[in-house]
């Protein structure tokens, strides 16, 4: 009995870890060491850049008053030179993995494959695309980062001077039957990473909403002035400063140039609500920049995540890059399900007139509003029952004004009439006599008139197949005309 009780104890605690860990795949809000976040590692753009190191330099007060001066250099690869863009995606990545095994393991070590790193990021396992993973591995292994009094130890509360590479890197595969060989390689941060990970110097950070930022300036800046303002809601650095910190090329010499540079990527994160503002002010010979951040994006991340499957997170991550927030792109995904969400998200692209695709899509989805498809996109043929399909030739009018009728007075088509009565004139005249079917929720194709008849399509969507269905009652909406 003894034995038959620690195994079900046993099966229990397993049970516990494994959602333990399907709780952590799911999560985009990860930890990532702080030190790591702070270097100038990753050049904000590569192209037509041909430094072979980039260094920052700082003064700060100690907690009992010293002056430290702090200085900061990255050496690049002789063979690869210094990482940018794409090395940092590949960096978040792999903390991702980290984030997902549960934590730093105390000897660094990191076993991962190239698919793994593309399917966080997003992108396919064709053309060269594992070869660029790889380089990009290599080259942040290759490069050296010197921290003079600026890397901080969390056990004894001081800075310390280190020089060190972020991580070693092995890759290695093995052979299978038949031919086919299988990828697992093995990764190993430096041990001061280890240790400064473990003792708890860490930040959260929310990978969805930075693989969706698309200009690398954003990502840049979300890094940084998310790690330096230290959960407060405010950040202030000297423009010259901050262009240490990008890092930007020296020739920038001007606050003008550095200012044209970082404006695309605070407009950015402006508009994806991380951001309220970012306000320069003259203090002495001094220009400085003061990033204000929202409040609502802090208090949605601090609050429990919402649980999605990979399919719903996948589909999350494409309301987000259509200028969703995260927080409601997940909303949106658990309420309303990840094949609904799909539906608007396919006929963006097909609409006209849509200048804010981000609040076209919250108010489709929230509302199940109908929407108009191209007919190839059109894939599946609504049924009429008792009628079974009819493609070929025109069915028996009589026979269908009679499943019409039924099916109308059933209430099958209540919310979509509901829906076209009482839009706002602006959603409305989209659907107008427009050259595609109308389609709602579930998959009934429509042809609305100037005079305001809807028509239903039975069969293919062609003008000899359209059914009077009703003459739609807009009198109640003429307000928002």
């Amino acid at each position: 009995m003894l034995s038959n009780r620690n195994g079900v104890q046993k099966l229990v605690h397993a049970g516990v870890e494994d959602l333990k860990l399907f709780e952590l795949e799911k999560s985009p809000i990860i930890n990532v060491e702080i030190n790591l976040e702070l270097v100038p590692l990753f050049l904000y753009k590569t192209r037509g850049r041909s430094e072979e190191s980039v260094e920052a330099t700082n003064i700060i007060r100690t907690a009992d008053g010293q002056r430290l001066e702090q200085y900061v250099k990255v050496v690049g690869g002789r063979e690869y030179g210094l990482p940018g863009p794409a090395e940092r995606d590949v960096h978040v990545a792999i903390m991702k993995l980290v984030h997902r095994a549960g934590g730093m393991p105390p000897d660094g070590v990191v076993s991962f494959s190239l698919y793994e790193l593309l399917k966080i990021l997003g992108k396919n396992s064709g053309g060269n695309n594992y070869e660029k993973v790889r380089e990009s591995l290599d080259r942040i292994a290759d490069s050296v980062v010197y921290a003079k009094n600026a890397f901080y130890d969390n056990e004894t509360e001081q800075f310390r001077t280190h020089r060190f590479t972020p991580w070693s890197v092995h890759f290695a595969s093995t052979r299978r039957g038949q031919g086919r060989s299988a990828e697992r390689h093995v990764l190993k941060f430096h041990e001061i990473l280890v240790r400064s990970y473990n003792s708890g110097f860490l930040k959260t950070l929310d990978t969805d909403f930075f693989f969706s930022l698309k200009s690398p300036m954003a990502k840049s800046l979300y890094q940084l002035v998310d790690a330096k303002r230290r959960g407060k809601l405010s950040w202030t650095v000297g423009v010259q400063q901050l262009r240490q910190l990008i890092p930007m090329p020296e020739s920038y010499r001007y606050n003008s140039k550095i200012r044209e540079k970082v404006e695309p990527g605070l407009k950015e994160l402006e508009r994806r609500g991380f951001l309220e503002r970012a306000d320069y002010e003259q203090r002495g010979e001094d220009q400085v920049i003061c990033f204000r951040i929202a409040r609502n994006f802090v208090e949605a991340r601090d609050r429990p995540q919402v649980s999605l499957s990979s399919r719903e997170r996948n589909t999350a991550d494409a309301l987000m890059r259509h200028g969703v927030a995260a927080a409601k792109a997940e909303k949106l995904v658990s309420d309303n399900g990840a094949s609904h969400c799909r539906r608007y998200l396919d006929a963006l692209p097909h609409q006209t007139g849509i200048t804010n695709p981000a609040g076209w899509l919250i108010r489709y989805i929230e509302n199940a509003w109908p929407v108009t498809l191209p007919r190839e996109a059109v894939t599946t043929e609504p049924e009429l029952s008792p009628i079974s399909a009819m493609t070929a030739a025109r069915p028996d009018e009589d026979h269908v004004h009679r499943a019409l009728r039924n099916r109308l007075e059933a209430g099958e088509f209540a919310k979509t009439i509901a829906d076209l009565e009482s839009l706002p004139y602006d959603q409305y005249s989209r659907f107008v006599a427009a050259s595609a079917p109308i389609v709602d929720a579930e998959e009934n194709r429509y042809y609305l008139s100037l005079e305001g008849d809807l028509y239903l399509y039975v069969g293919p969507p062609e003008p000899e197949n359209r059914f009077l269905l009703t003459t739609l009652d807009r009198s109640a909406s003429r307000n928002f005309t």
